[in-house]
C-alpha cells in the first residue's frame, strides 16, 4: 500500500461516508468529497546510507454547496483532531489548513527514514579450515 492509498484509508475511516479521489474528474467533483495529491518529495542522506525523506501532500476538500463555511469549519475542527497518524506507520506532520476558491485545504508532510535494501545473497560459499594442536 503507497502513502495516498494510507491517506485515503485514513480519510475514510474519520469520514466514512465521504468519496476520496486520487485523479481529477472530467465531470467535476462530488460535493462533499476530498481529493489528495502528492506535492514533492525531499531527500536527505543520513549515516550508513540511510536516508530522512519528506513527502508532501496535499488534501484537498469540497463542502456541500448549501452552508459551505460550516461545513469548512466543521470538516477543519474534525481534521485537527484525528488526521495525525497514519497508522502503523508515520506521523502527518506540518499541518496547514487554508480555504481556497470554496474549498478547505490541507498541506503537510509524512517523514519517513529509509535505508537501502540489498537483494541477493551476501555470503553463497564459506570455507573453513580448522587446525588443531
Amino acid at each position: 500500500m503507497n502513502i495516498i492509498e494510507r491517506i485515503g484509508q485514513l480519510l475514510g475511516t474519520i469520514v466514512p461516508d465521504v468519496p476520496i479521489y486520487r485523479e481529477n474528474q472530467k465531470g467535476g467533483f462530488k460535493e462533499p468529497s476530498f481529493y489528495v495529491s502528492a506535492v514533492g518529495s525531499r531527500g536527505q542522506p543520513e549515516l550508513f546510507g540511510r536516508q530522512k525523506r519528506t513527502h508532501g501532500y496535499q488534501v484537498v476538500y469540497f463542502p456541500t454547496p448549501n452552508k459551505p463555511n460550516a461545513d469548512m469549519e466543521r470538516m477543519e475542527q474534525l481534521l485537527l483532531d484525528q488526521f495525525l497518524t497514519l497508522p502503523e506507520f508515520a506521523h502527518i506532520r506540518d499541518r496547514n489548513f487554508g480555504r481556497v476558491d470554496g474549498t478547505l485545504t490541507i498541506d503537510f508532510n509524512v517523514v519517513l527514514w529509509t535505508h537501502p535494501v540489498e537483494d541477493g545473497t551476501k555470503l553463497q560459499k564459506m570455507d573453513q579450515t580448522e587446525r588443531v594442536k
